[in-house]
Parts: structure tokens; C-alpha cells; sequence
């Protein structure tokens, strides 16, 4: 009975992330520089899952910025000047990370889906705190199940622009127009949709 409960409550409390993506995308970015500039569109430090991956590509863009190769010895110098270098993983970690490195295309891939993954979290946030809000207006239920359908068949839209179309549009809608009673059952269909979509 302990088991369910505390595998209930690990479900509950996992964010959508895909930490297998974000080791590709540092792994192909550590050995062929060259990616960053492909990927810088679609990903940015903060949209990482992973804390010790948010350090490791500030650092690829600190070291990108100033014309500098990034790469595990590299990191490994500005880590350890820092007295960081446990914090993402040690050595160990950066040079593994390379042997997750992919094609340019496969990294724009993977990025595509560290983007996604994000955009997830943000709605869920954003679901979790309008479940927890009192505001009291007219019932849309039918247009925040229609933006769930549409979450449910995202697939590496071409322009990550419609993403934040769809993330503005689901928060207008449940901001203003979502009514109580409805409310509780449409944000928990959209939390369902974020956590299980299929690929």
C-alpha cells in the first residue's frame, strides 16, 4: 500500500521533461560547436529540466559568445574555477555526455523537443495555479478542450511561434472565461494531456 502511495505521489509531483534529449543536444553541441547556432531559436538555459544541464549550456553559451570552443575540457577548467564541477556531474559526466552526440538535424530535433517539454511545464504551472484560483465567469469548457486536443497532437510544429499562440490562447481562456464548476475537471483534462500525450 506504501508502494502506490509513494509511486501515486512521484507521478503526481514529475514535470514533462526528456532528459535523454537534453543529454543528445549537450552531447552534439560539446563535440560540433557549430550546432548552437541551429539550435538558439528553439532553446535557451532556462528551458532545461535537468539543474545540472541549465549550468552546462550557460556555460557552452557563456563560452560560445566569447568565440571560445566549449567542450569537456573546457567546461571542466570554468567549473573548476568555480568549484562547480560536482554540481554537473564531474569530468565524468561532460565527457559522457559526447557519446549521446548526434547529427546537426537529430540536434534540431531534440531541441524541437526540449521546447515542447517546457511548454508542458509552463501549462501545467499554469493549470496547477488556476485550479487553485476562485475567479468566477462564464463556462468555455468546449475551447480549452479544443486546445488540449490541439496539445495532445503537437508534433515539432515548424513554428515554435504557434506554440506560444496556443500557451497565450489556453491562459486568456482560462484566466477569463472558465467557470468553477467546470473549471476543476477541464484544468485536470489539460494536466492529463500535458503528462500522457503520446509520440
Amino acid at each position: 500500500m506504501e508502494e502506490i502511495k509513494k509511486l501515486k505521489k512521484n507521478q503526481e509531483n514529475k514535470q514533462p521533461s526528456n532528459l535523454e534529449a537534453e543529454q543528445a543536444l549537450l552531447g552534439s553541441i560539446l563535440v560540433n560547436n557549430d550546432i548552437i547556432d541551429e539550435v538558439s531559436s528553439l532553446v535557451s538555459s532556462n528551458i532545461f529540466y535537468d539543474p545540472a544541464h541549465v549550468k552546462i549550456y550557460e556555460v557552452i553559451e557563456s563560452l560560445n559568445n566569447k568565440g571560445m570552443i566549449a567542450n569537456p575540457i573546457t567546461l571542466k577548467n570554468f567549473f573548476e574555477k568555480d568549484n562547480m564541477l560536482n554540481d554537473v556531474g564531474g569530468t565524468e559526466y561532460l565527457v559522457k555526455l559526447t557519446r549521446f552526440s548526434s547529427s546537426t538535424k537529430q540536434a534540431i530535433d531534440y531541441a524541437k523537443i526540449i521546447h515542447e517539454m517546457y511548454l508542458r511545464r509552463e501549462l501545467v504551472q499554469i493549470s496547477d495555479l488556476y485550479i487553485k484560483s476562485n475567479s468566477n465567469n462564464l463556462t468555455y469548457s468546449t475551447k480549452i478542450l479544443d486546445c488540449i486536443q490541439q496539445i495532445r497532437t503537437i508534433r515539432f510544429i515548424e513554428d515554435i511561434g504557434q506554440d506560444h499562440v496556443l500557451l497565450k490562447r489556453l491562459l486568456l481562456i482560462i484566466k477569463h472565461k472558465v467557470h468553477d464548476k467546470t473549471k476543476l475537471y477541464v484544468l485536470s483534462q489539460l494536466k492529463s494531456a500535458l503528462y500522457y500525450s503520446n509520440y
